[in-house]
């Protein structure tokens, strides 16, 4: 593996998150403090992480010079973090100490300066364990006096770092790929009933020449919801949403591009169905209002058939809450989430490089099935589960894998 140490988004002037971390630190009077914060507490910067390293500084700061040297520590502190936490209602997980370098513990602001030498933080590679976990990771820092003359102003003396996971993961090919139809299926669903829900899933298609192309579709007695690439009138370049008798959002998203990833969520809050793409709001209708959707038994990915599906598709991290998800979360965990978060009722990160089953990340749930044209609905028992062409390196950061083969 290739090491790469450069400095990534850091965010050195992060706006506060919460109105209670806006109040004011007392006026300074030679006191020190992590230059990062500004002075001002509760600050967060921000960097980016995955299978390589990376760096970046943190230095301290007096208030004004002195006319002795000041030594200070700097250590990680699981007890900032909680504090951030607690404070701004995140749940960020420290990463493990072995994983974050420091060039020195100690830091000393010469007589007559201001800012300290640069301290070098590295981090370690996020394993592949922990770019699945969906996890939001941090480090956070605490800024402690060792016999200095300047006190550490209180609120300035902590700092965190959000780490935005960079993710590298294998990717499988479904519709029409080599002459050969993929469709993916998930048979024993327990039966639910979603008075909201949010349906996600990644999709990178290379062809918008036909209509009825399927992302998802779940059916129940008097329950339908169904998102497609295309209707019945040309061109197809756009976005198709069913809830059967709850009527349709016609035709959405228009201009779609083909070999291009799309975060693609419908979320349904029992007054408005709401389409986001890559986080970002589409569309709303109310023609379901104040339905109550249902699963029930099987869910299909790429499903509406050899004679409509007929492009190939990439797929990856399709998702089933029993929650209307909030446009920030859909932004902040579009590459990944942690399966245990609540309301989340099935998730298939179809991330397995390898076979034709798809595992379900919430524990209990069926796994994704692939099937060609043949699919056996009464008895799937009979049906042969196929392997689809699986595509390697698709990456967060859009330097990967970004078009079907």
């Amino acid at each position: 593996m290739n090491i790469n140490k450069y400095l990534l988004g850091v965010v050195a002037t992060a706006t506060l998150l919460v109105s209670c971390n806006d109040r004011e630190l007392k006026e300074l009077t030679s006191q020190a403090y992590i230059a990062q914060t500004g002075t001002q507490a509760g600050r967060i910067g921000s960097l980016q992480l995955g299978d390589s390293e990376v760096s970046t500084d943190i230095n301290v700061r007096l208030s004004s010079p002195q006319a002795k040297d000041e030594a200070y520590t700097l250590e990680l502190s699981q007890d900032a973090l909680d504090a951030y936490n607690k404070i701004n209602g995140t749940s960020y997980t420290m990463l493990p100490a072995d994983q974050v370098v420091l060039s020195s513990s100690q830091v000393v602001v010469k007589a007559g300066a201001v800012f300290s030498e640069p301290v070098k933080i590295t981090l370690k590679s996020l394993s592949k364990e922990q770019m699945d976990s969906g996890k939001k990771f941090a480090m956070a820092f605490k800024l402690k006096s060792a016999g200095a003359s300047s006190p550490v102003l209180k609120g300035a003396d902590t700092y965190v770092y959000a780490v935005k996971t960079i993710t590298s993961a294998s990717a499988p090919i479904l519709g029409t790929y080599n002459g050969q139809y993929y469709r993916a299926i998930a048979r024993g669903i327990a039966p639910v009933e979603l008075s909201r829900f949010t349906i996600e899933a990644r999709v990178n298609i290379n062809g918008l020449n036909i209509n009825n192309q399927a992302i998802f579709g779940a059916w129940a007695t008097g329950s339908e919801i169904y998102m497609r690439f295309g209707d019945a009138n040309p061109p197809y370049n756009y976005l198709n949403i069913k809830f059967g008798d709850g009527g349709q959002i016609d035709r959405t998203f228009e201009g779609a591009k083909t070999n291009t990833w799309y975060h693609v969520a419908l979320v349904y809050d029992g007054a408005q169905a709401t389409l986001y793409v890559n986080g970002s709001k589409v569309v709303s209708t109310d023609k379901p209002a104040g339905r109550v959707f249902k699963l029930n038994d099987a869910v299909h990915i790429a499903g509406s058939g050899a004679d409509w599906f007929r492009n190939a598709c990439l797929f990856s991290e399709v998702r089933i809450w029993n929650t209307a998800r909030t446009p920030e979360q859909l932004k902040d965990n579009e590459y990944t989430v942690d399966p245990t978060t609540p309301g989340l009722l099935h998730y298939w990160k179809m991330n397995e490089g390898k076979g034709g089953e798809f595992a379900n990340s919430v524990a209990g749930g069926p796994a994704l099935k692939v099937y060609g044209s043949a699919y056996d609905e009464k008895h799937p028992e009979n049906s042969t589960v196929l392997t689809p062409t699986w595509v390697s390196n698709v990456r967060s950061d859009g330097k990967g894998t970004n078009k079907v083969p």
